[in-house]
């Protein structure tokens, strides 16, 4: 527990916390630093103001500005609990027989994650994140890593020769992250480059899926790759907007929710 720290001190560990959790919560601050919520709730006031975190209902999450981007290896640390239950639900729908892809997100990984833990026989997957291929080396039958230009942010393989492939194979399933939602734009990426290649992957799929946790919700980012009318399913958690539900339910989107 931390005690008797200056305010400027204390915002400077909210945004340290913040940025390893993915979001913080009123609550757990209080306990955290030992002052009221009330101080916390002005501390987040704070904070907003300067652009360095985002209010929720009841604490904060990261902002996410329309072309910023988290690396990679730091993303599959926050809302690692939402993100392991959405996992859980992905690997329900995956039999054994099916070829799936698994794009280059954090909440991919969580799903490859649990996938590793399993003995699959006859499954195949792609990818465009050797973290991912890498996590299911010894537990699927094949796997298949496109190729590409790896980008330093998100550690994805991008460009011609990743179009290319998408464009001359067949997948049963396919499972994408999204960085931000808005009814207007739909779902986003920060870069156009990324948006493209998920867009190939929804077009050589029959079933697509969005996995994603309840954040995106709450953001927006520069690159539209998909619509509602675009998807099949969204695996999600508890804390989706019901606005955003209802929206996308209304649009024949199939949404499950975790926890």
């Amino acid at each position: 527990m931390a005690l008797n720290l200056f305010g400027e001190e204390r915002r400077s560990r909210i945004v340290e916390i913040l940025r390893n959790s993915g979001k913080v919560t009123v609550s757990d601050l209080a306990k955290e630093f030992n002052v009221s919520e009330v101080t916390i709730r002005k501390d987040l006031d704070v904070l907003e103001k300067e652009g360095k975190l985002l209010r929720t209902h009841g604490g904060a999450i990261l902002p996410v500005h329309s072309k910023s981007e988290w690396n990679f290896l730091r993303k599959i640390h926050q809302m690692k609990e939402e993100k392991k239950a959405i996992a859980q639900i992905a690997i329900s729908i995956i039999e054994d027989d099916d070829t799936i892809i698994l794009d280059s997100s954090s909440t991919n990984y969580h799903i490859a994650l649990e996938m590793s833990k399993k003995n699959w026989k006859h499954l195949t997957v792609v990818t465009n994140n050797i973290f991912i291929a890498e996590k299911l080396l010894g537990s699927v039958n094949e796997i298949i890593v496109l190729g590409g230009t790896i980008r330093e942010h998100s550690l994805s393989l991008v460009g011609p020769w990743t179009l290319k492939f998408l464009e001359n194979i067949s997948v049963d399933k396919a499972f994408l992250g999204t960085t931000g939602f808005s009814i207007e734009k739909g779902f986003m990426t920060p870069s156009i480059i990324e948006a493209d290649v998920k867009k190939a992957i929804l077009g050589c799929s029959s079933m697509r899926i969005i996995v994603t946790d309840s954040t995106k919700f709450t953001r927006k980012a520069f690159a539209s790759f998909a619509f509602p009318e675009d998807i099949d399913m969204l695996i999600t958690d508890q804390n989706i907007p019901n606005e955003i539900e209802e929206y996308l339910i209304d649009k024949g989107v199939e949404v499950r929710k975790a926890g």
